[in-house]
């Protein structure tokens, strides 16, 4: 039996059949065994060691209708029997890594047999499309992306750089399966730059502790979390940045992947580990560059609908890449809903912790940025302070949260607290009030209702 990692070379097998071959020798020169899959959805081929009627067979489609069916339609029938097919593979040992070379339909249909594939199986994307945008590609899975600099050719160009990628590809699967130091339990810690100081004071306490701490940027790879989670690789989560749900709204360039089935704040409920959740960042939705922002949004500011950068007419551009939008009130409202549904669902000791004093280093008075606070003294531009006409040290989205949220928690699910903090999310009393929950969670003294004597939980 060949010790060689099983790689798997899948693309169109009818129009870059040249392609497809020259990869393959690349890696059987590189050490690896492989077989070719062909997803091409045009003509017939008769040669690839996985025929598209092999992968068709999966889900008793016939390769004859496809290829009469529109293109779009092909590719999607092509890919999902294709993930299907890959998992069988797998699951039957037959597949150590899975590499392709393709312009734009190729890499559509490869990848869907790639984001099948379970995290840490190595998977290369070579695509001509690299510089575009690959979110629909990449999905919430860890996909390689190199590029070859052109869709098909063999010469000297490409030749190198198929050679390297056919390297990486049977040195990553030779790699094998990497054991958690010491069997670490791994803990989930979610965070903005503008919640770092929560998140790095949270971070080092329990690594101390002997955990293992992953920290998960809230643009986009919270599916992620989401599906680490449910695959049992996280023991506990501190979802203090939650931000991810109003990139949803704007349907922002860092919103979850459209390629993802699943919802944030739903796994760890799901699953029944120990979540502390909190609406860190919640107060803002990190935006693409101001270019992309739909006129609808950018009359907004005009209008005096949404709360302008200054005397600019404009939201706040945090760098070239990252425009900040500010929810709405009712917009909050809406989120407020959201959190009361997810959590009211969880099997395990959750704990939602509403900061009354702002959600982020943004949702603070301007007079109160520093660096500690994480933001600049005197800076003021990115504050976007909105107090609570009553209570003017409490923030008004703040406000609107916890009435929504007293209301429609479940009062009799004894799992599932509700806790209002006279605080900012940045102030290093929360994340410490944050490590004290979870430490009881953890060591299975936490109760509903614990903490209420703290001078700083009002309720």
């Amino acid at each position: 039996m060949s010790n060689k990692p099983k790689i798997i070379v899948a693309g169109m097998c009818d129009t870059k059949f040249t392609e497809m071959k020259f990869v393959a020798e690349e890696v059987r020169k590189a050490g690896g065994e492989v077989k070719i899959l062909n997803c091409g959805c045009g003509v017939p081929c008769d040669w690839p060691d996985i025929s598209l009627q092999e992968v068709l067979d999966v889900i008793g489609e016939k390769q004859e209708n496809v290829f009469k069916y529109p293109r779009s339609t092909a590719v999607k029938t092509v890919g999902e029997s294709g993930a299907k097919k890959i998992m069988q593979m797998y699951e039957a040992g037959e597949v150590d890594g899975i590499i392709s070379w393709a312009g734009s339909m190729g890499t559509t249909t490869v990848t869907y047999l790639m984001r099948a594939l379970p995290f840490g199986v190595p998977k290369i994307m070579m695509t001509d499309m690299a510089s575009s945008d690959v979110r629909q590609w990449l999905g919430n899975k860890d996909i390689y992306i190199m590029n070859p600099t052109a869709e098909q050719g063999i010469n000297i160009v490409t030749r190198k750089m198929v050679a390297n990628a056919a390297a990486a590809i049977v040195a990553m699967a030779k790699v094998g399966e990497v054991k958690a130091a010491e069997n670490k339990p791994l803990m989930a810690i979610t965070a903005y730059g503008t919640t770092t100081q929560t998140v790095n004071r949270c971070s080092d306490y329990f690594t101390r502790k002997g955990w293992d701490t992953i920290t998960i940027h809230q643009v986009g790879p919270g599916a992620t979390m989401e599906d680490l989670i449910r695959s049992g690789q996280i023991t506990a989560i501190l979802d203090l940045t939650t931000g991810e749900l109003t990139n949803n709204m704007y349907h922002s360039l860092y919103r979850t992947p459209d390629t993802w089935t699943g919802e944030r704040v739903t796994a760890a409920s799901d699953m029944g580990i120990p979540q502390i959740v909190t609406p860190g960042g919640c107060d803002q939705a990190a935006c693409g560059p101001l270019s992309l922002l739909s006129q609808e949004y950018l009359d907004d500011f005009k209008t005096g609908k949404r709360r302008p950068y200054r005397d600019t007419g404009l939201p706040y551009i945090h760098n070239e890449g990252v425009t900040i939008m500010y929810p709405t009130l009712d917009e909050i409202k809406e989120l407020s809903h959201y959190y009361a549904e997810k959590m009211n669902t969880a099997k395990g000791p959750s704990v939602f912790i509403i900061p009354m004093q702002g959600w982020s280093a943004y949702d603070q008075p301007a007079e109160k940025a520093s660096l500690e606070r994480g933001w600049a003294a005197g800076n003021g531009d990115a504050p976007q302070w909105l107090p609570d006409e009553q209570e003017p040290r409490f923030s008004k989205r703040s406000t609107v949260m916890r009435k929504i949220l007293e209301n429609e928690f479940d009062a009799g699910k004894e799992n599932l607290d509700l806790l209002i903090a006279d605080l900012n999310i940045v102030e290093p009393e929360f994340a410490d009030l944050c490590c004290r929950i979870m430490d009881d969670m953890l060591s299975g003294k936490w109760k509903k209702g614990m903490y209420r004597d703290l001078s700083y939980v009002i309720a």
